[in-house]
């Protein structure tokens, strides 16, 4: 695709500069990559990696993470301040699920898993524009203390207060997370773009991927147990991966180039 970029560039006559800036975490299409590009910026080294196999000159390329909400660096306080605020439990772990802009096909099964056999925590379920869904959850009689939302725009918050993500393994929501020092567990992935997303959080021990919604809830409790320090090990790990300032540091690069 950049490849017609630019030769819709020659043909209208115009001399101005090509910048690529890659939003796959690591197994992008090859179609992101063209050599003649002036500028090609990606969100990690695997990524980089993967660039130059493909093509791309060394000196064209750049890391500088996967472009984020910059509302995500502007929390302050600690969990439980979070958690008070959300009108949840500031000392009980809090389960944050996700299943992005749509809701995906396993929320209600890992929701009802963790709120019968996971006795001390407490559920955040974000159902999206999955309307069917939500409606589906709001019937619910939880066994643990539950709140239910449709689309939001106060996912940094939400993040904040959560101990533990259930996601898919889209590149957005787990740069989100390592910003909030948050280890996800992978619920699915697009195969192909969203791949190596799971080996990246896996082999980083940011994270895990659990394949089935039994899967998952079984992580979480174990997740959950007192005196295990997983959970603040993969935390720590997560946040050590965090790039916050991603989005500021591309405008930069692309500035300082023009």
């Amino acid at each position: 695709m950049n490849h017609l970029g630019l030769k819709w560039l020659d043909h209208a006559g115009l001399d101005i500069p090509f910048i690529t800036v890659v939003t796959d975490m690591v197994s992008f299409h090859p179609s992101w990559i063209c050599p003649r590009v002036d500028r090609c910026l990606v969100p990690t080294e695997e990524a980089r990696q993967r660039a130059i196999g493909y093509g791309m000159p060394t000196e064209k390329l750049a890391v500088h993470g996967q472009p984020v909400g910059l509302k995500f660096t502007r929390l302050d306080g600690d969990k439980g301040q979070h958690k008070s605020r959300l009108g949840l439990d500031p000392a009980r772990p809090a389960v944050l699920l996700l299943g992005g802009g749509e809701g995906h096909g396993q929320m209600y099964r890992i929701a009802r898993r963790i709120a019968s056999t996971t006795g001390n925590a407490q559920l955040l379920i974000v159902a999206g524009r999955n309307a069917k869904l939500k409606k589906k959850l709001d019937r619910v009689n939880w066994e643990i203390s539950t709140r239910v939302f449709g689309f939001v725009d106060t996912m940094p918050e939400l993040m904040a207060a959560a101990d533990v993500l259930i996601t898919k393994a889209g590149p957005g929501t787990i740069s989100e997370a390592f910003i909030a020092g948050l280890p996800p567990i992978l619920s699915g992935y697009i195969p192909g773009q969203e791949t190596g997303n799971i080996r990246y959080v896996q082999e980083n021990r940011a994270g895990v991927y659990a394949r089935t919604s039994r899967g998952v809830v079984r992580v979480v409790r174990e997740w959950l147990e007192e005196a295990n320090p997983v959970l603040q090990e993969l935390a720590a790990n997560a946040a050590c991966l965090a790039r916050p300032n991603a989005a500021l540091d591309i405008a930069v690069d692309i500035c300082r180039f023009l």
